[in-house]
């Protein structure tokens, strides 16, 4: 009888943990929100036309249209057991907020035959369909492509769908005008471009609605979650922060890869960065950016079709390749083991810069790689604390450089997390064009470990044949759209890619 008991009560505790490791559904992980309740319709809108066509609407025309396409997403689409049920005789479903650069998951189950799709940015789409349907699809070829390309790839890198009738799900990623999918974990599509369907002559809207396409069956949908990178209010900001033109003309066409790898404590503004980045080359022709979290785009191969790299806030020992990165050497026919492929990034990357390129970094790009001396001197020091976050005063160092510029020669203020330096940080080694104001700061903060007072906040210095230029402001998001920090990063990149000479010479050798 004893034994009877023992074992239900083990029964018991093994289904009891059996319930509670079942994920509940529509409850999104850390970090992102969920655009779908599991309960009603709530945060979604029926579907009006297509963004051209919405955009030559009156607003009195659009919202009799929209109105009536309301009327009709709830008719044919319905909540389930927390699951959005489709009937297959409406239209699309689209969220009622519009989304610049984010990423999201999203559960998506089809019968046999089953066709839809995700528009992103209200434009088609990352495709979902029945592998075996040989009639729309005579290829065979799974979901997670971008079917509606032309020039760019369209086509998944694997078949990665479950068999029809089962749940799969797609984690997905758009920055700027790129697209990555992943297939119930497996790659499918890589940074590709998704090209604009409704104006072929145009790049992708900047921002848009996200949209769960009808194509006449019936779909099911769960687990829909989002976390916003990059918001159209921010992007709108940026814009409006954009300097009109370079500060010189550039010497000729650059490439610039922006670099957001970082391994450990993510930065939230570093999606941000990263579009400012871009959208400062676009607005003022000055370079086109490129932005990535591919470290094997630091192969020396791919590594040389550009001219700088901005590293935006990279914490971390990014430099350390993951099984993902294996992943790719190998398919691109480098079989080679981790310890192997980090040191040929580290010597590409030291290469790159000593062979006439530029470097940049922002804020933590000099908290990173601690493993490896040698980016401690390429970057110019290593972070060592950050007492500050708060109003601060800066000072101009050198007020005759040509970076210094965008403050017209003056000391400033401004709220940030400063960060102080360690080893190999020296003015024998770098030429600092900014530090802390220590006579307008707070110097009874803990954690104040120099007692020199030596607290540099941005340089820049030579490299071999390149140049570097760092700057430790770039913490908080609203440094991407001030004024005079878009102006002073784009001048620092110009600066790298050598459009702009100016002085290298080690402040202590003045």
């Amino acid at each position: 009888m004893l034994r009877l008991v023992c074992s239900f009560g083990l029964l018991l505790g093994m289904v009891t943990f059996a319930i509670a490791e079942e994920p509940s559904l529509n409850q999104p992980p850390n970090g992102f929100k969920a655009l779908f309740n599991g309960k009603d319709l709530s945060g979604w809108k029926g579907l009006v036309g297509n963004p051209k066509s919405r955009a030559a609407m009156s607003q009195e025309e659009l919202a009799a249209a929209q109105a009536k396409a309301d009327e009709s997403m709830h008719a044919h689409w319905n909540i389930e057991d927390g699951v959005l049920v489709f009937d297959g005789k409406g239209q699309s479903l689209c969220t009622a907020k519009d989304y610049a650069d984010f990423e999201m998951y999203v559960d998506f189950k089809i019968k046999e035959a089953g066709d839809s799709g995700i528009y992103v940015r209200g434009a088609p789409q990352i495709q979902i369909w029945d592998p075996s349907n040989k009639g729309p699809n005579p290829k065979g070829v799974g979901s997670g492509g971008l079917y509606n390309n032309q020039k760019n790839p369209s086509e998944p890198l694997v078949t990665a769908d479950n068999p029809i009738g089962e749940w799969n799900t797609f984690y997905i990623r758009m920055i700027g005008d790129r697209v990555t999918v992943k297939l119930n974990g497996k790659l499918v599509t890589d940074d590709v471009v998704l090209e604009n369907y409704w104006e072929r002559d145009k790049p992708i809207y900047r921002s848009g609605q996200i949209e769960l396409q009808n194509h006449g069956n019936t779909l099911y949908f769960r687990n829909i979650y989002i976390r916003e990178l990059v918001t159209p209010d921010q992007l709108s900001k940026i814009e409006a922060a954009l300097p009109e033109k370079p500060r010189v003309e550039p010497k000729e066409k650059h490439n610039v890869l922006v670099f957001t790898r970082y391994d450990g404590y993510r930065h939230s503004s570093i999606p941000v960065g990263a579009m400012a980045v871009k959208m400062l080359g676009e607005k003022t022709g000055a370079f086109d950016a490129h932005i990535t979290n591919d470290l094997t785009l630091l192969d020396p191969e791919t590594l040389k079709d550009y001219d700088a790299i901005v590293m935006v806030n990279t914490t971390g020992s990014w430099i350390k390749p993951r099984d993902e990165d294996i992943a790719k050497l190998v398919a691109a026919g480098k079989k080679m083991s981790k310890e192997e492929a980090e040191e040929m990034f580290r010597k590409s990357l030291l290469d790159f810069v000593s062979s006439g390129k530029g470097l940049v970094g922002f804020h933590a790009a000099s908290d990173a790689n601690y493993h490896w001396e040698d980016f401690g001197k390429l970057i110019g020091g290593y972070f060592h604390g950050h007492p500050w976050h708060e109003k601060v005063g800066i000072k101009i160092d050198d007020r005759e450089h040509p970076l210094m510029n965008a403050f017209g020669g003056e000391n400033f203020t401004i709220v940030d997390e400063i960060y102080q330096f360690r080893d190999p940080y020296s003015r024998e080694a770098l030429h600092v064009l900014l530090s802390l104001d220590v006579e307008n700061t707070n110097m009874e903060k803990n954690g104040i470990h120099r007692k020199d007072n030596d607290f540099a906040v941005s340089w820049v210095r030579k490299w071999g044949d390149g140049r570097v230029f760092y700057s430790s402001l770039g913490h908080r998001e609203e440094i991407y759209w001030n004024p005079q920090m878009l102006q002073f990063y784009l001048d620092g990149i110009q600066f790298a890619l050598g459009d702009i000479d100016a002085a290298t010479a080690p402040s202590a050798a003045k």
